[in-house]
């Protein structure tokens, strides 16, 4: 286990020593970080490793930033200029919000943004605001996923997140890939070398398989849920790909996002829906837990709940994650103490 300041220290001198920003290279490490601290380790400091790679293969823009194209009292279209999504996605989600809280509703189109990281740190920083936040992300690249009854990748992951806040209560924040898992999550089980849960790939052949490597020799995801995860992904490709206009490039990776902003009194009073959203969480909190589970947990608690504890005990880094972190360290002349382990 590693410290998080620790981790975050070396992750941001890493990506200064590779050219990035300080401001940028500060702003991505902390979401990085925050994924590890909230359990997510897929869309965590793994993803350094991708994004210098990214580097490397002209796909990222490690000084670029974001620009804004067009905007209505209501709407924001950005273009990433294809720099790190995380600094897409907090323009994205910072337009939305004052945008909804004076309107009632926005929206935000995102592409040319590159990997966004982990959606529901965007759907937490809406909620945290007092904005409901639904979002989705898709392309039609990197494909990853068959839909449903195909045995060819036709789909990438297609997530989907929101934030819902309720007044003084913790909101409920949901972020999940429309697929079967996460290819971070595939990442991770690699680097630590343990097989994957069963109905989530398929190999090369269209034959299931729990080994990581058979999706990165051709294999594919499933969606979740069958023909409904199926459907999901379709439509987060269109609010992703359709709507923003991120397929209109020449370059390979053809990802983009859409997010939508509620301001809660957009309806009625907003003590009138902090009042109802929270006697609606109550109601869901108070069930009779099912045998083998201790309480009923809204989406998002699992997360408040692990960066608590990862905060106080640290975040885990697969073996493999780290030995490439000393060698790139080594090879930029970064302090890798941090890893010794002698």
């Amino acid at each position: 286990m590693y410290n998080s300041n620790d981790v975050e220290a070396f992750g941001r001198a890493l990506f200064i020593a590779y050219g990035v920003p300080e401001d940028i290279a500060g702003d991505v490490v902390k979401s990085l970080v925050l994924s590890d601290l909230s359990g997510h380790p897929s869309h965590g400091t793994i993803r350094i490793i991708q994004y210098l790679d990214n580097v490397d293969t002209g796909r990222l823009d490690p000084s670029a930033r974001p620009e804004i194209v067009s905007e209505t009292a209501a709407t924001t279209h950005i273009n990433g200029n294809w720099g790190f999504g995380q600094i897409a996605g907090r323009v994205g989600v910072n337009t939305v919000v004052g945008k909804a809280k004076q309107n009632g509703v926005a929206l935000a189109g995102l592409y040319n943004c590159n990997h966004l990281g982990r959606l529901g740190e965007w759907a937490e920083a809406a909620a945290a605001q007092g904005v409901l936040l639904l979002m989705g992300v898709g392309g039609p690249s990197s494909f990853a996923g068959a839909p449903f009854g195909g045995a060819e990748r036709a789909l990438a992951t297609n997530p989907f997140a929101a934030g819902v806040p309720s007044g003084n209560r913790s909101p409920m924040i949901m972020d999940f890939a429309t697929t079967a898992t996460a290819e971070g999550k595939i990442r991770v089980a690699k680097a630590k070398g343990v097989e994957l849960p069963s109905g989530q790939i398929l190999d090369k052949h269209g034959k299931p398989s729990v080994i990581p490597d058979d999706f990165y020799s051709g294999g594919m995801m499933l969606p979740f849920g069958g023909h409904k995860g199926s459907a999901l992904g379709i439509l987060m490709d269109v609010l992703g790909s359709c709507l923003t206009g991120s397929a209109e490039t020449d370059k390979e990776f053809k990802m983009g996002g859409t997010m939508i902003g509620i301001n809660p009194g957009v309806f009625r009073g907003v003590g009138d829906y902090d009042r109802d959203s929270g006697e609606l969480f109550e109601r869901i909190e108070s069930v009779e837990p099912a045998p083998g589970f201790d309480e009923v947990m809204l989406p998002g608690e699992p997360e408040r709940r692990a960066r608590s504890q990862n905060l106080e005990r640290g975040v885990e880094i697969a073996l493999s994650t780290v030995q490439t972190f000393v060698a790139l360290a080594g090879e930029l002349g970064v302090d890798a103490s941090l890893f010794d382990t002698t």
